[in-house]
């Protein structure tokens, strides 16, 4: 590639080359490391077009970056990054109707909404850390979305440009070509009938555009919003964000308790989830030893599975749960009443399992690499997939920790590697392409909660199977060039090319 010629970018943000700033952004959360070009800190929209005028001109692609917390590689590249996190990350409406820049710590708006007695309901654990840009191209979840929804539930439109250079407000029309052509893609697609069936018949799937939405919306600019959502940053650039809060429901009370054996947790759990709770999260042992928390500890050793179950429309729920936990070989049974200090103290434990992970791994030299993280199942298959998973990590000699969200069949399964393992990119693969087999063997996915990215979009087309094509269309329509964030929602190359194997 040759030299940039940095005096035709025209922006009035912040534009970095230096080596430390690039080193910096070659990194998310995830285990890749790939070096971009060049860091863009837009502070106007109108830096944002330029930007991406400059890219075209130059060769260069473009990779959308808010919060940084991506655990697939999706906001990092070897063009330009766009760093929104600095400067375009403001609150400029609060109330039922939010509108906020994508740069905005995700926790900020929380507070924020905190005061006016509103929520979002589906947080994801890494509020702290992540930032709406990200929670919109990852269609974020957390712990109530069984109950409440992802965050596409929430978006009413999207202001985003187009890798063209346009700038489309989704509430207000599309240009033609995006009309007429998401409008072609969608009567193909309600006339595809084997393609809905795949789709339709899978866990929540959140790698790949979202599918479902060519046949929820019949307005072509919400169908255009909904698409973007989930959409890791290839479709467009989003620059404004318009969602909708919904009134604060306090909890009734919640429950944890302590299972023997995964046949029961799994009973348990379906049995519960009829009762529609705000959230129904699990941790396995490994996690509470770890965590060793107020709540989440291992003071029995002989458990296999914790399950935590908050409500917020009734105490009687509470009761009834407290009842359906009570007739199974439990170690162990806690009830909260609803905003005691037992209850946060909970809730702060499982916001400490990952860092706790990590920790445990630089303490002892490990890698905790996210290429599995990221499972959905049938929520009734939860103990065999886990069993399964177990009896491969026991094969391959690889210790793993377990946690998610048992509402709707998430599971984070992280496993540590040894970075001094001779053949360590050999065993990602195979953890990697053993554990998509086991879980085609369920009807699951690797691809369920945080979206595909590098490390999983090469498994997308195996279990779409035909509806692969529609993703590809989609991404033809608003990017023919793939001048947006290429190379992390159709990845062909192994998953462990670009990964840093480095403890840090």
């Amino acid at each position: 590639m040759n030299k940039m010629n940095l005096s035709k970018l025209k922006i009035t943000g912040d534009c970095h080359t230096d080596t430390a700033t690039l080193e910096k952004f070659s990194h998310d959360m995830s285990a890749y490391r790939i070096l971009p070009a060049l860091v863009v800190e837009p502070r106007s929209e109108e830096d944002v077009l330029n930007t991406l005028q400059f890219a075209r001109n130059e060769g260069l692609s473009i990779v959308p970056r808010s919060g940084g917390s991506d655990l697939s590689g999706a906001s990092i590249g070897p063009g330009i990054v766009l760093n929104f996190k600095k400067h375009l990350n403001r609150l400029t409406v609060v109330g039922e109707e939010t509108i906020v820049e994508p740069g905005m710590i995700l926790a900020h708006l929380v507070n924020k909404l905190n005061e006016h007695h509103l929520m979002l309901p589906s947080i994801p654990s890494s509020s702290a850390l992540c930032a709406l840009g990200g929670n919109v191209g990852t269609r974020a979840t957390g712990p109530k979305t069984a109950k409440y929804g992802t965050l596409d539930d929430y978006v009413r439109s999207l202001r985003f440009i187009t890798a063209q250079g346009e700038v489309v407000d989704t509430s207000r029309g599309l240009p033609d070509y995006l009309k007429s052509g998401l409008h072609l893609i969608r009567q193909k697609y309600l006339a595809d009938k084997t393609s809905r069936q795949i789709v339709g018949a899978r866990p929540y799937i959140a790698g790949g555009y979202n599918l479902k939405a060519l046949e929820r919306y019949s307005d072509i600019g919400e169908l255009a919003a909904h698409l973007l959502v989930g959409s890791i940053g290839t479709l467009g650039i989003v620059t404004e964000i318009r969602l909708k809060a919904i009134e604060q429901q306090p909890s009734k009370g919640t429950l944890v308790a302590h299972f023997r054996n995964y046949d029961e947790f799994t009973e348990a759990s379906l049995r519960i989830k009829k009762l529609d709770p705000a959230a129904l999260e699990y941790s396995d042992a490994s996690c509470c030893r770890l965590v060793n928390g107020q709540i989440l500890n291992l003071e029995d050793p002989d458990i296999a599975a914790t399950l935590v179950a908050e409500f917020d429309d009734s105490s009687d729920k509470v009761r009834t749960g407290r009842e359906i936990i009570e007739a199974y070989d439990i170690a162990r049974l806690w009830e909260f009443e609803a905003g005691s200090p037992e209850e946060s103290a909970l809730w702060q434990d499982r916001r400490r399992i990952l860092p706790s992970l990590l920790k445990y791994c630089r303490q002892n030299n490990l890698l905790l690499l996210p290429i599995i993280d990221d499972i959905a199942i049938h929520v009734q298959d939860f103990g065999p997939v886990i069993q399964d998973l177990e009896a491969l990590m026991r094969r391959l000699n690889i210790e793993i920790s377990f946690y998610g969200h048992a509402g709707f069949g998430s599971i984070h399964a992280r496993p540590y590697f040894d970075p001094a393992s001779q053949n360590l990119k050999e065993q990602v693969e195979t953890v990697s392409l053993e554990s998509f087999n086991i879980l085609q063997k369920y009807k699951g996915t690797l691809v369920g909660e945080h979206n595909a990215g590098r490390s999983r979009s090469v498994y997308l087309e195996q279990e779409l199977g035909p509806a692969f094509a529609y993703l590809r269309q989609i991404k033809h329509l608003f990017d023919p060039d793939d001048v947006l964030n290429p190379g992390t929602l159709f990845a062909t190359d192994p998953i462990s090319t670009h990964m840093d194997f480095t403890v840090r």
